[in-house]
C-alpha cells in the first residue's frame, strides 16, 4: 500500500481507528512533529478528539545522523537502544551530549507548538506519526505520555515495520496501523508525496497563529 500524502494517510488511519471503536473527546490526539502532526490533524477531526503535539527527537549515531541510537521526548523521557549502542561502541559522554542537544530543540518546539507543559491526566493519549521504521521516537513519546499522566497510551500510524511492531507494543496499550509491511527501509517509500513539513505547516495544522 502506498499513500498519496500525509493527509490521505491520516484519513485512512482515522477510518482504522473508527473500526476499532476509538472516537471520544476523552482521547487526546498527539502528533509527533513535524510530519506526524499533519497525519494527526486528519485523525483528530475524524474521531472528534482534540489535537496536540508530543515532541520526541531521535538521538543520532555518531557520524550517521540518520541512524537512531534512541530518542528523547518531553518530560525528559529517554529511550536508549542498548543493543545498537553496544554494537557501535558509543560512550556515555557522547550520549549525554546528544541528549542535551536534542533537549534544547524539544524545548524550542514546545514553546513554538504548545507554549506549556504536557498534561494528559484523565485522558487516553493517541500518539500519531507518519510512520515507524525503528520505533525509537514513538517509544520515547509513549514514556513521555505516561509521565504526563495518561490513563492509557495508544500508538496510531499509517505504516509500521512488522519486526518493530512487537517492540513498540511493549510500551503502548494498543498499536493501530493501516499497513504492516514485512520490510520497511524508509517511511517515505510508502508515500507518493513525502514532502518536507515545516514548522509553519505544523503551526497551521494546530490552528495557531504563526
Amino acid at each position: 500500500m502506498v499513500f498519496r500524502d500525509r493527509v490521505d494517510a491520516g484519513k485512512k488511519l482515522a477510518e482504522k481507528l473508527l473500526e476499532e471503536g476509538i472516537t471520544d473527546s476523552n482521547f487526546r490526539v498527539l502528533g509527533i512533529p513535524r510530519g506526524g502532526v499533519i497525519v494527526a490533524k486528519e485523525v483528530s477531526a475524524r474521531i472528534n478528539a482534540p489535537l496536540d503535539v508530543i515532541v520526541s527527537r531521535k538521538l543520532r549515531a555518531p557520524g550517521n545522523p540518520e541512524l537512531a541510537i534512541g530518542a528523547i521526548a518531553e518530560l525528559e523521557a529517554v529511550y536508549i537502544n542498548r543493543e545498537i549502542v553496544m554494537h557501535l561502541g558509543i560512550d556515555q559522554e557522547y550520549i549525554e551530549k546528544e541528549v542535551e542537544y536534542q533537549k534544547r530543540i524539544i524545548e524550542s518546539y514546545i514553546e513554538k507548538f504548545r507554549g506549556g507543559p504536557l498534561d494528559l491526566r484523565s485522558q487516553i493519549a493517541i500518539i500519531v506519526d507518519d510512520g515507524i521504521a525503528t520505533g525509537a521516537t514513538v517509544i520515547a513519546a509513549c514514556i513521555s505520555a505516561r509521565k504526563a499522566g495518561a490513563e492509557k497510551v495508544y500508538v496510531a500510524v499509517p505504516v509500521i515495520s512488522r519486526d518493530v511492531l512487537p517492540i513498540v507494543s511493549k510500551y503502548a496499550d494498543k498499536v493501530v496501523s493501516v499497513h504492516v509491511p514485512t520490510f520497511l527501509f524508509a517511511v517515505g517509500e510508502f508515500y507518493r508525496d513525502f514532502s518536507e513539513v515545516t514548522d509553519k505547516d505544523v503551526v497551521s495544522a494546530l490552528g495557531k497563529s504563526s
